[in-house]
């Protein structure tokens, strides 16, 4: 809008403005609740495999226990399971790279919001490629192929998965905390106006 009263103009020009900021913050805001909200379920769902699911199988047989644990990994591959699973290591990297393009340590918050990205993104995801998948995929494996030693099969399986499952657990347990203390920290800083142009 280019012709009209110049006091209109301006207030629209400001107008402008105020939305951008408004949509930026709420862009941060809302991703870390949304991270804060992922990493919160997946914290309690690894909890229940450490210790229900996966003691409840070890008290089964070995071949029990191996059908069961097989077909758990079959149906946890749901379309509920899948957008916490991989939307919570999204909103992880947006809120990693926004910290480092407005400074790690530019505020308290920008600190505690990246430590938690950081957590999720190892301790968590990369994790549960590298480790638990290819685990899951191996019993699978072992099981089709319908011969060896069901109870060493099972009790390395057991051992190590839940080992590593325990740190996941850990993992998203401390970046739901550390995602939580952002959003107060920010919420604080924005507040009393201090670093306004930091992670907006």
């Amino acid at each position: 809008m280019r012709d009209g009263p110049p006091i209109l103009i301006h207030l629209i020009r400001v107008a402008r403005r105020l939305k951008s900021m408004t949509t930026a913050v709420d862009a941060v805001r809302w991703t870390l609740t949304a991270g804060c909200v992922g990493s919160g379920l997946l914290s309690g769902l690894y909890f229940i495999f450490s210790f229900c699911v996966m003691q409840s199988l070890n008290e089964q047989p070995p071949s029990s226990a191996i059908a069961t644990m097989n077909t758990i990994n079959v149906r946890i591959v749901n379309p509920a399971f899948m957008v916490v699973f991989m939307g919570t290591p999204l909103a992880a990297a947006w809120i990693l790279q926004r910290c480092i393009k407005e400074g790690v340590r530019s505020s308290p918050d920008n600190l505690h919001a990246a430590a938690g990205a950081l957590l999720l993104l190892v301790g968590e995801f990369l994790l549960t490629l590298v480790l638990h998948i290819p685990k899951n995929d191996a019993l699978a494996a072992y099981a089709a192929a319908r011969g060896g030693d069901d109870a060493l099969t099972w009790s390395n399986y057991y051992t190590s998965w839940t080992a590593w499952n325990h740190v996941r657990m850990i993992a998203s347990i401390a970046a739901c905390a550390l995602w939580s203390s952002a959003l107060h920290l920010r919420g604080a800083r924005l507040a009393g106006g201090l670093g306004a142009a930091s992670m907006r």
